[in-house]
């Protein structure tokens, strides 16, 4: 899911009839048992810390096909200057389809760069959405610098939480909060965890939320083994090769070290070198001192190296595939 990037979230305007209906509050969360739908990251008795939906696309198919096209099309041109240089009079006697041809290429890898690219390349690892339960704050990462980081208390009638739509597939769903001004106006839209494709994977990343800010680290999971941080957001060659096989399905999965490899193989490689464009997000000391953790905080849950890494224990992985089995019903 591309929404807000292409098409860009709408800003100064009323909530449509479609986000009041989808509207999540605190005290409703339809007795689904609380899961983090894999985009928690840090988890302690001070805050916990959520990737944003960006980080599941990142590097990935929109970035891979708009880097390939361009690639052959900045070939294309080359091989046309060359092939044009060897004519008789050179470049200035076919100066003008060399600079139709230059413009049409240099105008469509423009275009890939304003729509996508700009936002992919250059920019952040993540922008993370941390719950501080005892400060009774959110705070939305936008970026390192002076007021990159927009702090709002929880239960703020100016934070609009809701089940977001995607723009060109709306069968996709996420964790999306508007920020209200006083007039119930849309001014800054930011998202929470991942992207899925059911409103319960939705409603299970609130349950949680809302358990931790309400009750407490102690009572936010149903079941012990559930206490596990699976998100790496380290861009390690590793780690993009299992996001990209949990983004290709399961359908895919057998293949992906024969027939699908050259796929994968090309989605990792994106997905890493984007990765190796990108700074890490860095919240302000100021922040920082008010998300504090005890050295001997007994919720603080340990944070994998890799994906996945503590699913090596079968009595987590058992239980993971038990939460597995259990939303295919409802999926």
């Amino acid at each position: 899911m591309l929404t807000g990037w292409n098409p860009t979230f709408k800003y100064h305007r009323a909530l449509s009839p479609d986000e009041l209906a989808r509207e999540l509050p605190q005290n409703d969360t339809r007795n689904l048992s609380p899961d983090d739908a894999l985009g928690l990251v840090r988890f302690n008795s001070t805050f916990m810390e959520f990737v944003d939906r960006t980080f599941k696309s990142k590097g990935m198919v929109a970035t891979l096909s708009a880097i390939v096209i361009s690639s052959l099309l900045l070939f294309g041109l080359s091989a046309f200057l060359v092939k044009a240089h060897k004519m008789p009079g050179g470049l200035i006697a076919e100066a003008i389809p060399v600079a139709i041809v230059a413009a049409v290429v240099l105008g469509a890898m423009a275009i890939f760069w304003t729509l996508h690219l700009k936002r992919d390349l250059f920019q952040y690892t993540h922008y993370p959405v941390r719950f501080n339960r005892v400060t009774r704050k959110v705070y939305f990462f936008r970026h390192n610098g002076p007021g990159g980081v927009v702090v709002m208390p929880w239960g703020s009638p100016h934070a609009f939480f809701h089940i977001g739509r995607g723009g060109q597939d709306p069968n996709l769903r996420d964790l999306r909060c508007h920020l209200l001004d006083r007039h119930r106006q849309v001014q800054q839209t930011f998202t929470i965890g991942h992207f899925w494709n059911h409103d319960d994977d939705i409603r299970e990343q609130w349950a949680l939320i809302c358990r931790y800010m309400k009750d407490g680290p102690e009572h936010c999971f149903d079941d012990p083994l559930d206490r596990v941080i699976t998100l790496s957001p380290r861009g390690t060659l590793r780690n993009c090769w299992m996001l990209v096989c949990l983004m290709m399905g399961t359908t895919l999965f057998p293949l992906r070290y024969t027939l699908m490899f050259p796929i994968y193989g090309a989605l990792t490689l994106s997905r890493w070198l984007t990765f190796k464009t990108c700074r890490a997000p860095v919240f302000p000391p100021e922040l920082e001192a008010e998300c504090a953790i005890a050295p001997d905080d007994p919720y603080a849950l340990p944070e994998p190296r890799f994906m996945a890494e503590f699913a090596s224990d079968p009595a987590i992985y058992a239980r993971a595939l038990q939460r597995h089995r259990e939303r295919m019903l409802w999926r």
